[in-house]
Protein backbone atom coordinates (compact mmCIF):
# COMPACT_ATOMS: atom_id res chain seq x y z
CA UNK A 1 0.00 0.00 0.00
CA UNK A 2 1.38 3.39 -0.94
CA UNK A 3 0.84 6.69 0.89
CA UNK A 4 -1.95 7.82 -1.40
CA UNK A 5 -3.95 4.66 -0.76
CA UNK A 6 -3.24 4.84 2.99
CA UNK A 7 -4.32 8.50 3.05
CA UNK A 8 -7.56 7.74 1.21
CA UNK A 9 -8.21 4.77 3.51
CA UNK A 10 -7.67 6.99 6.57
CA UNK A 11 -10.10 9.61 5.22
CA UNK A 12 -12.66 6.92 4.47
CA UNK A 13 -12.40 5.55 8.02
CA UNK A 14 -12.93 9.07 9.41
CA UNK A 15 -16.14 9.34 7.39
CA UNK A 16 -17.39 5.82 8.14
CA UNK A 17 -16.83 6.18 11.88
CA UNK A 18 -18.01 9.80 11.98
CA UNK A 19 -14.85 10.93 13.78
CA UNK A 20 -15.02 14.56 14.96
CA UNK A 21 -12.34 14.76 17.68
CA UNK A 22 -8.58 14.16 17.64
CA UNK A 23 -8.92 11.75 20.58
CA UNK A 24 -11.34 9.60 18.59
CA UNK A 25 -8.96 9.49 15.64
CA UNK A 26 -6.04 8.52 17.88
CA UNK A 27 -8.07 5.59 19.23
CA UNK A 28 -9.00 4.58 15.68
CA UNK A 29 -5.32 4.66 14.66
CA UNK A 30 -4.61 1.94 17.23
CA UNK A 31 -7.45 -0.27 16.01
CA UNK A 32 -7.29 0.23 12.24
CA UNK A 33 -3.56 1.05 11.77
CA UNK A 34 -4.23 4.33 9.98
CA UNK A 35 -1.79 7.11 9.15
CA UNK A 36 -0.57 9.25 12.03
CA UNK A 37 -1.78 12.80 12.51
CA UNK A 38 1.51 14.42 11.37
CA UNK A 39 1.50 12.25 8.23
CA UNK A 40 -2.11 13.14 7.44
CA UNK A 41 -1.31 16.84 7.86
CA UNK A 42 1.79 16.59 5.68
CA UNK A 43 0.06 14.77 2.82
CA UNK A 44 -3.05 16.97 2.83
CA UNK A 45 -1.39 20.29 3.63
CA UNK A 46 -4.19 20.89 6.15
CA UNK A 47 -4.46 20.72 9.92
CA UNK A 48 -6.02 17.54 11.28
CA UNK A 49 -8.90 19.45 12.89
CA UNK A 50 -9.89 20.74 9.45
CA UNK A 51 -9.70 17.22 7.97
CA UNK A 52 -11.99 15.94 10.71
CA UNK A 53 -14.49 18.74 10.07
CA UNK A 54 -14.49 17.99 6.34
CA UNK A 55 -14.95 14.26 7.02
Amino acid sequence: MNYKEAYENSLQMIKINNIKELKEYIELIKIEKLLSIPTMEYISGKKMKRLLKEG
